[in-house]
Formats: C-alpha cells, sequence, structure tokens
C-alpha cells in the first residue's frame, strides 16, 4: 500500500533549508556515555538546558557545526515553542523544528526530511519505522534502506557498517536501546572515502508496536526530542 503525505510545517525559512546539508557528524572516539532511563522528564530537562544555554551532551548549531545536523540555529522564542507544541511523527508525538517535512512514503515507514530539499536528492533525513515494518528489517543491523546514500555532496553509498555501543534508554516509558553504528561511506569503486555515525533507537514494545528510529544525519536534537516526546493515539 503506497501513500506518500507531505506535510510542510510553518515557518521552514530559506535560512534553515540554506542550512540543511550540514557536514557529516564527526565520528566519535571517546567511549558513549549512558543515556539514564528518564524518560519525559529528561527530555524536558535538555530542551529546557539548550534554551537557557546550560551544557547538554548533544551539540547544537551553535556550539557545533560539523556535528549538529541540519538546523539553522534557533532564536530563544522559537525553542520555547517547541516546548508546547508536537507533531505526530509516525507513531510518536515530537517536538518538531520548523524545517521538519514529514512525508509517509509506504506503510509503517515515516520520514522526516529537511524541508525545501528537492525530492530525488540525497537529502537530510530520519526514518521511523513502526508496526509491521520493522519485522522486515533486523534491528540488530544497521538500517541502511537501499538508495540511501551518506551525509554530504558526492553521494556516496554506505558500505560496510560496525557497532560501536548499545544503551538503554526510554521513550515516554517504553524501554528499549539506543545503539550507535559507524558507516563506511564509499565511492562508485568502493574505495572508503569517510565515515559517519548512525544512531539507532529501537523499542521492541510501545503502545503502538515496535518502533525503529534510525539517523545517519546528526539531526540538530533529535535525542532530546525522542525523550521528550510521547506516544501518539495507540492502534485500535
Amino acid at each position: 500500500m503506497d501513500k506518500h503525505q507531505s506535510i510542510l510545517l510553518p515557518a521552514a525559512s530559506e535560512a534553515a533549508v540554506a542550512a540543511a546539508p550540514q557536514p557529516a557528524r564527526r565520528r566519535r572516539t571517546g567511549r558513549a556515555r549512558l543515556v539514564p532511563i528518564a524518560g519525559v522528564v529528561l527530555g524536558v530537562g535538555l530542551l529546557a538546558s539548550a534554551c537557557t544555554g546550560g551544557a547538554t551532551d548533544k551539540a547544537t548549531a551553535d556550539t557545533d557545526p560539523s556535528g549538529s545536523g541540519p538546523a539553522a540555529a534557533e532564536s530563544h522564542d522559537e525553542h520555547e515553542g517547541q516546548h508546547t507544541n508536537t507533531v505526530d511523527v509516525g507513531p510518536l508525538a515530537l517536538f518538531a523544528a520548523d524545517y521538519w517535512s514529514i512525508v509517509q512514503p509506504s506503510e509503517g515507514l515515516t520520514q522526516v526530511r529537511a524541508g525545501g530539499c528537492p525530492e530525488g536528492e540525497s537529502c537530510p533525513s530520519f526514518d521511523v519505522l513502526s508496526g509491521d515494518a520493522v519485522g522486515e528489517v533486523d534491528t540488530a543491523q544497521a538500517y541502511v534502506p537501499e538508495g540511501a546514500f551518506c551525509p554530504g555532496p558526492g553521494r556516496l553509498e554506505v558500505g560496510a557498517s560496525k557497532e560501536t555501543s548499545t544503551l538503554d534508554v526510554e521513550i515516554d516509558g517504553a524501554k528499549g536501546t539506543l545503539t550507535r553504528f559507524d558507516l563506511s561511506c564509499v565511492d562508485a569503486n568502493g574505495a572508503e572515502q569517510m565515515t559517519v555515525e548512525q544512531l539507532q533507537w529501537f523499542i521492541p514494545e510501545s503502545p503502538n508496536g515496535p518502533t525503529l528510529i534510525a539517523d545517519r544525519w546528526a539531526f540538530e536534537g533529535l535525542e532530546s526530542r525522542l525523550y521528550a516526546g510521547t506516544w501518539a493515539t495507540a492502534s485500535a
């Protein structure tokens, strides 16, 4: 069953689109730090500290352009609005950035793209799989759909992947894991040109069934948005 619904969020400015294809996330060399199981409380705290300038584990467009993903710098007022306005992204209700464009390419797959990026291009995006769609993939491996490319110019293909860490997490009361993968980005001859990190959340039992979220584009604030999110109305 093929669906393609596009929801352009308001105020997707020219600046946000221009800032979309940020350089790939820098490869992490240190040990990943355990994400405490604190659900909504943790997420709200991270969002609040980002607004007030407090320290967080997640880089922002202001502090680390090479690792913050496709976000333009937000004003405090714009960020405050994200604390109260959510949008459904597949089975989740998340605090969305104004540059998010949400599409549903197929049943059980929701994709968030950088608004304004032309169709068919290698656009900054992350995927949310839910229900039966999760059963069609190996959740222990890096989720790389057919035709996917690495971040950045050159349309480098994703080659081998390697798991680097797995942490326990919780989204709105549902427990799961956050797995980090190093992806090898190769040219047409199969030669590695760079590596990028993919973050992959897997929640085996949510109110709407199993959920997998995969982000290789280092979307700004996605980690804290997920922990501050809630599950959308459960399926009957």
